[in-house]
């Protein structure tokens, strides 16, 4: 017979997925601060949210590794809340840390520090799910949002003629690249959230039950 779960479950599961996590979760959540606090504010912004998102990426595989492949609807739930619980707890605190040193970036920090951590939530997981390995997923996730960038490049090369790079429009600087960067950010959080979303609807037929 079954019989449906209550939502606090779904809570319990993710509880238990994250306790035996706690020293990767620490791990990753240390792992961008050093280079954030300890460097120029005017110039650690952007090289530690690169971590940032290396760090969630690695965290989002230890937990879809931990978890195993979800049968259920209930055990994906679990699983994702796991994920974004993690990597969101991990974006706050690098956040306040950010705010604390006085970092500088030309994206509002809170905002930059998200968008860095966006691919762990729905990228990564997607990836691991599939290769069944999170070396591979995690580099499988590099070429995506290389693809994005690339993809923001050709539209530059389109709005700004042959001259897009001698003249700075694909560069690192925001003033100069406002939309490659603005398309980058754009691509690579839709790709995310998209694949989550995706999933989500795929197992929405499954309910949320036990035997």
């Amino acid at each position: 017979m079954q019989t449906t779960l209550a939502p606090r479950s779904v809570i319990s599961s993710t509880a238990e997925i994250l306790r035996p996590l706690a020293t990767t979760w620490a791990a990753a959540g240390m792992l961008p601060l050093p280079i954030l606090v300890t460097t120029d504010p005017a110039t650690s912004g952007v090289v530690s949210c690169l971590y940032l998102g290396l760090a969630s990426g690695w965290l989002a595989t230890e937990v879809q590794c931990f978890a195993g492949p979800p049968q259920t609807r209930h055990a994906w739930l679990a699983t994702s809340l796991a994920t974004c619980v993690a990597v969101g707890t991990n974006v706050c605190l690098f956040v306040l840390f950010g705010i604390a040193a006085g970092v500088q970036t030309n994206l509002p920090f809170p905002l930059m520090s998200t968008l860095s951590a966006a691919p762990a939530i729905g990228l990564v997981p997607w990836l691991v799910r599939r290769v069944r390995d999170r070396f591979a997923a995690l580099l499988f996730a590099a070429a995506a949002l290389l693809a994005a960038k690339l993809a923001g490049c050709v539209v530059a090369r389109i709005v700004y003629g042959p001259d897009f790079m001698a003249l700075g429009y694909v560069s690192g600087d925001w003033q100069s690249a406002k939309l490659m960067i603005s398309l980058f950010w754009t691509f690579s959080t839709s790709l995310s959230l998209g694949l989550l979303f995706a999933d989500y609807v795929g197992r929405r037929g499954e309910g949320i039950t036990t035997a």
